[in-house]
């Protein structure tokens, strides 16, 4: 079966919407611990592989070179909601590379943060490049590129040498050639390959312990746990699952989450990676099914349940704020 029932939505406790998805728990030695649908299907990962990206920035020496603290790193893995303090962060790094928003290959959009937005709007401005969930990413090329002295025109094209690099990164964690898969082009502009759901799943677990990759990459992994645990509200935003997670956890679980209803988990501590695809690319169901994969997993203690209890099984509220059902783990799932 393609995919398996998930997520429940539900109405006065009656059903009214289903939301399928497919899933793999990988060790970091490339063993399937748990599945779930055809974990062989190809999928986009997206966002999802934001951090895996960002490896080239720590690598390259251009992380030491330009002094980036673990909240620029944690940005550089984002896929923020264009908040203040992701706005503010953008600008200064920018600023210290002598470079601008024009720089950015991502496109101007208004802020995911509705009360950002709204402020935005109501001062009569427009939305910018520095506002994109992916400007973080983006900046994190830059200052690549400046390092090793490559052009930045282009930089986000899969001919330039960046790009080439990522693939090569890519491809080393997922312990595959991405170069065989089908390639699309993302959201902000950046190529966006494609690979087995079972081969993201390895790639996270990797992630998550990365004995089986070099020494000089499982440091620049290391030093990106280090900044996705310690700033945590740079890598989504407040009232995020990512953010919370990473947060309540204290870095236990690394989770991202990539569009289309993909998300990713790491688990350090087991060397274990989460990958989970939502078939409709539905956002509220991916949320309720990877935290249910993290109970079953026996991840979270009662205390870190309790915190993050509305991405658990989130209310849903009608416009007059009453509660009129919620989003649940289907009741098959796991029997």
């Amino acid at each position: 079966m393609l995919y398996e029932l998930f997520v429940e939505v539900t109405r006065n406790d009656v059903v009214e919407s289903r939301h399928f998805g497919a899933a793999a728990v990988c060790d970091f030695k490339g063993n399937i611990i748990e599945s779930w649908g055809d974990i062989e299907q190809l999928v986009f990962p997206r966002s999802a592989l934001k951090p895996f990206l960002a490896i080239q920035l720590v690598e390259s020496g251009a992380c030491e070179k330009f002094e980036l603290n673990d909240a620029e790193l944690s940005l550089a893995c984002s896929s923020h909601q264009g908040e203040p303090i992701h706005q503010d962060l953008v600008k200064s790094w920018l600023s210290r590379l002598d470079l601008t928003e024009e720089h950015l290959a991502c496109g101007p959009v208004l802020p995911e943060h509705t009360e950002s937005a709204h402020q935005l709007l109501a001062s009569g401005q427009q939305g910018c490049r520095i506002h994109h969930n992916c400007s973080g990413k983006h900046t994190g090329f830059l200052t690549t590129a400046l390092h090793l002295n490559l052009t930045l025109d282009n930089y986000h094209l899969f001919d330039h040498p960046l790009q080439q690099l990522s693939l090569e990164i890519l491809s080393d964690l997922a312990d595959i050639d991405l170069k065989q898969y089908p390639i699309g082009t993302d959201g902000c502009g950046l190529p966006a390959p494609t690979m087995p759901l079972k081969q993201l799943a390895h790639a996270m677990a990797r992630f998550a312990n990365p004995e089986k990759l070099s020494d000089f990459r499982a440091q620049a992994i290391y030093r990106l746990h280090k900044a996705m645990t310690s700033e945590p509200l740079y890598i989504a935003g407040s009232g995020t699952m990512v953010s919370e997670l990473n947060e309540v956890t204290k870095g236990y679980v690394l989770a991202k989450t990539g569009a289309e209803g993909i998300v990713t988990a790491a688990i350090p501590e087991r060397g274990l990676g989460i990958a989970l695809k939502i078939a409709d690319g539905s956002s509220r169901a991916r949320t309720v099914a990877l935290m249910s994969i993290l109970e079953y997993l026996d991840a979270l203690s009662a205390d870190e349940k309790l915190k993050l209890q509305t991405h658990i099984t989130p209310i849903l509220l009608n416009s007059r704020g009453l509660a009129v059902g919620e989003i649940r783990p289907a009741q098959s799932w796991f029997s």
